[in-house]
C-alpha cells in the first residue's frame, strides 16, 4: 500500500517537514507504547501539530503506522542500496571473492549507518520489534518483505553461494547470509542486554566504528572460509 501526498494546486507536495515530524513522532510513540496505546491526539501532541493535521497526510492511525513502515524501507534503502547494488554487479560480471567479500561487508556498513547512526534508530528498532498492528498481519508482512531487508538477504546468499563455487548449498548459503547479518541486529534489538553484557546500552559513534570493524573483519574470516 502506497499512501499518496496531498498536493497543492502547483503540484507540489506541500508539508513535507510537518509531515516527516509526525512520522517521527508516530514512531517512537508506536514503539513505545504500541499501536493500541497511542492516540492521534497522542501523536500529534508529541509531533507538535493540530489534531487534524493527522488525517490531512494520513487519513487515519492506519495510515500514519503505515507510513512509518514506508519511511523505514525507504531509510534503510537509502543507506544499503547503493551498497547492494556493488554486489549485485559484481555478481552478475562473476567478479572475485575478494571483491565481493570487501562489497558484502559495504552493504553491513551501510546497515550498521542505519541501525545505530540515525537519530530514529531506538524508536525504528522498538516499532520494528513490537509489530502490534491490528489489521491484517498478511498485509504488513507483505509489505516488509518489499524493504531492503529481503534484499540484502537475498543479494547476500547469492554472494555466499557464488563464493563458494557451488560448495555451499542454496540453503545452507541463506542460513548463512541470516547469521553473518544477523551480528548488527543482536545490537540492535538487545540494547537493554547490551548494558548488562558490555556495561553501556548506547552504541555511540566511536563503538559504532569499532563495531562495523569487528563485524567486517568476522564476516570476511566466514566467507574466505567459504572459498573452494
Amino acid at each position: 500500500m502506497v499512501l499518496r501526498r496531498r498536493k497543492t494546486e502547483s503540484g507540489y507536495p506541500r508539508g513535507e517537514e510537518t509531515r516527516a515530524r509526525i512520522i517521527r513522532a508516530a514512531l517512537a510513540l508506536f514503539g513505545e507504547r504500541g499501536f493500541d496505546g497511542v492516540s492521534t491526539r497522542d501523536i500529534a501532541a508529541q509531533a507538535g501539530v493540530p489534531a487534524p493535521s493527522l488525517q490531512y497526510y494520513f487519513e487515519n492511525k492506519e495510515g500514519l503506522y503505515t507510513a512509518c513502515i514506508e519511511d523505514i524501507q525507504l531509510s534503510a534503502n537509502a543507506a544499503v542500496g547503493p551498497a547492494l547494488e556493488v554486489v549485485e554487479a559484481l555478481l552478475h560480471d562473476k567478479a572475485s571473492a575478494t571483491a565481493i567479500i570487501d562489497a558484502y561487508c559495504s552493504s553491513l556498513d551501510g546497515l550498521a549507518d542505519f541501525l545505530f547512526a540515525s537519530p530514529d534508530a531506538k524508536s525504528r528498532a522498538l516499532f520494528i520489534a513490537r509489530r502490534v498492528m491490528p489489521m491484517k498481519a498478511t498485509m504488513m508482512r507483505s509489505d516488509l518483505s518489499k524493504g531492503s531487508g529481503s534484499r540484502l538477504h537475498d543479494c547476500c546468499s547469492r554472494a555466499i553461494a557464488h563464493i563458494s563455487g557451488g560448495a555451499v548449498s542454496e540453503d545452507d548459503a541463506k542460513m548463512m547470509a541470516v547469521a553473518i547479518n544477523g551480528q548488527l541486529l543482536t545490537f540492535h534489538f538487545a540494547r537493554d542486554h547490551l548494558k548488562h553484557l558490555l556495561g553501556y546500552d548506547e552504541i555511540t559513534p566511536e563503538r559504532l566504528a569499532d563495531l562495523k570493524a569487528m563485524v567486517r573483519k568476522q564476516t570476511t574470516l566466514l566467507l574466505k572460509a567459504c572459498k573452494r
